[in-house]
């Protein structure tokens, strides 16, 4: 499973923002994933009680927001959100598509005790 080592990353990240800014620790971790990022949100969470364990951000609660994959059609600009992977557009039927969200990885916010 990669979200360990994903996991660990975003951690490691988060322990040097607190030693940088003189935190004391982390009471709230809310982190972005796109619904095509290959991130399994179960997994993730899974590795997040594992790794956290003896950490700064041990106790700190994990709040994961998915993000929808969303796509705007080349030739008719319509965008939209993709519904069971179904990439063409509902309007002219053309799957000439640039992805706007859905490939998100990231710490949206964190609520740190000073």
């Amino acid at each position: 499973m990669h979200e360990f080592s994903i996991v660990q990353g975003l951690i490691n990240q988060i322990e040097e923002y607190i030693e940088k800014e003189n935190c004391r620790k982390v009471l709230k971790i809310e982190l972005e994933i796109g619904e095509m990022s290959g991130v399994v949100q179960d997994a993730l969470e899974f590795a997040y009680d594992v790794c956290s364990e003896g950490t700064l951000v041990e106790g700190a609660k994990l709040s994961i927001k998915m993000v929808p994959v969303k796509v705007r059609c080349r030739d008719c600009l319509n965008e939209f959100i993709v519904k069971d992977y179904c990439f063409s557009c509902p309007d002219c039927s053309s799957t000439g598509l640039d992805v706007l969200s859905g490939h998100e990885l990231s710490i949206k916010e964190m609520e740190v005790e000073e």
